[in-house]
């Protein structure tokens, strides 16, 4: 039976229904107390198992596999980024990864619900309409309405591909800048710089990971080619936009900005965005895919995710993987 080592100390997997299922297709190795091991003693548990979940709750698999991986083929990570768990060099030699890959529809809907919330500026509105004081909304000098509206999204992958099916039906005019993407539908317009992106766009949504070249991408520079009103959304990852930048234009009335993510993750208090006081601003604590939940004591139990369960069950029986992080595309990954 093939060692599938847990190494992570999430609940899902101190589920019995789980665990059971998990043991009725693999040898289990509980690593989940990795933090009371000793480094080498966590490295041989490791080489001995075939296949390795993780998830939230899992250490940086050591430097050392990447020379002698020993038993160890394949790992299973429950969720999104992978570069802070495995890095690279491991990825190189043959290990093979995998993801939740497209389970992104939640991100995508936030970014949407990002974009109508500022083509309409209903912050501005509803503070208007209620305190009967000045309208705070900006001029926009393109019509209110995602019909005809050029909306440019930055980085094409899962998230960013979803975002543009949605936007389909609204016939708003979807161009992308993504260097790497590949098999573009026609109807979606590919720019060759990000320059050109944002001087032919109304709206911007960012999709892109972050990496050397798109850290602090989106700057001064960039976002003075977008017009009067234009709109700024990030699902992303904050270090991809200069933030002082975008606080400036917004606190200037001149773009509007929904965010998901800001530069410093852990202080969401005013002080700490230069974006918080400005009403052409809304931020959502990264959040925006999460919902508030169930109520306390109503939560049934974690499951694990139907990609998990297929991508394990397809490693035992030796058929294809989905999601799979390949070294050429683990740079363009946050």
């Amino acid at each position: 039976m093939i060692k599938l080592g847990i190494l992570a100390g999430d609940e899902v997997f101190r589920v019995p229904s789980e665990r059971a299922w998990l043991a009725e297709r693999y040898e289990l190795v509980d690593l989940s107390g990795w933090r009371d091991m000793e480094a080498e003693a966590l490295l041989a548990q490791i080489r001995g198992c075939e296949v390795v979940a993780m998830a939230r709750n899992s250490p940086q698999l050591p430097a050392a596999l990447a020379e002698d991986m020993g038993q160890l083929k394949y790992v299973c990570y429950l969720h999104g980024s992978i570069r802070h768990l495995v890095s690279k060099e491991i990825v190189e030699k043959g290990l093979l990864v995998s993801n939740w890959g497209d389970q992104v529809g939640r991100v995508a809907e936030g970014a949407m619900a990002l974009l109508f919330c500022m083509l309409k500026q209903l912050p501005a509105l509803n503070e208007y309409t209620k305190t009967g004081g000045t309208d705070q909304r900006i001029y926009q000098t393109y019509k209110c309405t995602l019909e005809g509206l050029d909306v440019g999204i930055y980085g094409f992958g899962p998230i960013g591909r979803h975002m543009a099916r949605m936007l389909e039906p609204f016939k708003a005019n979807v161009a992308i800048y993504d260097p790497y993407a590949k098999d573009v539908p026609e109807h979606i317009r590919r720019c060759a710089s990000l320059r050109e992106l944002f001087s032919t766009c109304a709206a911007i949504s960012i999709h892109c990971g972050l990496n050397d070249a798109t850290r602090a991408s989106v700057n001064a520079e960039m976002l003075a080619l977008l017009p009067q009103g234009g709109i700024v959304i990030n699902t992303a990852r904050g270090d991809v936009i200069v933030e002082q930048d975008l606080g400036t234009e917004v606190a200037n009335g001149r773009l509007l900005a929904g965010v998901d993510v800001i530069q410093d993750e852990k202080n969401w208090d005013w002080e700490h965005s230069p974006l918080t006081p400005h009403i052409g601003a809304v931020l959502t604590r990264h959040d925006i895919s999460k919902g508030k939940g169930y109520p306390p004591g109503e939560a049934p139990p974690p499951q694990l995710f139907e990609h998990t369960r297929q991508n394990l069950e397809a490693y035992r029986n030796g058929a294809p993987l989905k999601y799979l992080i390949t070294a050429a595309e683990y740079d363009m990954k946050t």
